[in-house]
């Protein structure tokens, strides 16, 4: 089985746990990266920022080499923007259309709450198989080490937990298809 973590970050803490997540089990990464940067959060920084969300813009993002629909199982990261999702998910789902693809949506924010990760499953990812979706507090901004080790280990074990329940999936499905076409 084939899997991939695709994930953009702003600050950092999407990264790491995109990386704790692909480490665990065994995944290439992708991250999305905006050709225009997010350059600081001012007032009127924010306010352009929100505009984007609002508006579900389109900003440029650079190529990557993997391409998602060549993968069996794809992780989803996304840092929290005003209650939404990254914008550049807007520019990637515009041109690749994910379906019939087992998902999971994760994402990482101040605060605890899972409406980013709603809305990208109902605006982009309808004809997905959506495994489960995870929320998780910063994890780099934590006081202690000891913190951020715990929130990056507990979402690379629900990770693992996504993998096999994929896997099983895909051994089930290979089944049902060879029964039909032997006829057992």
């Amino acid at each position: 089985m084939k899997k991939l973590v695709l994930y953009c970050s702003i600050d950092g803490n999407t990264d790491a746990v995109a990386h704790a997540i692909a480490d665990k089990i065994d995944a290439d990464t992708a991250r999305l990266v905006r050709v225009k940067k997010v350059k600081g959060f001012g007032f009127f920084n924010n306010l352009k920022l929100r505009m984007e969300v609002i508006g579900k813009k389109k900003p440029d993002i650079f190529p990557f080499k993997w391409d998602p629909r060549d993968y069996d199982l794809i992780f989803i990261g996304t840092p929290v923007w005003y209650d939404s999702y990254n914008p550049v998910y807007n520019t990637l789902f515009n041109v690749i259309k994910i379906y019939d693809r087992k998902v999971a949506l994760f994402s990482t924010g101040e605060k605890e709450d899972t409406k980013a990760l709603a809305k990208l499953e109902e605006d982009w990812l309808k004809d997905s198989v959506i495994l489960g979706t995870k929320h998780c507090v910063e994890p780099i901004w934590c006081d202690e080490e000891s913190e951020t080790k715990a929130i990056l280990d507990d979402m690379a074990e629900w990770a693992q937990q996504i993998a096999d329940k994929a896997e099983k999936m895909i051994e089930q499905e290979e089944f049902e298809r060879r029964k039909t076409i032997y006829k057992y």
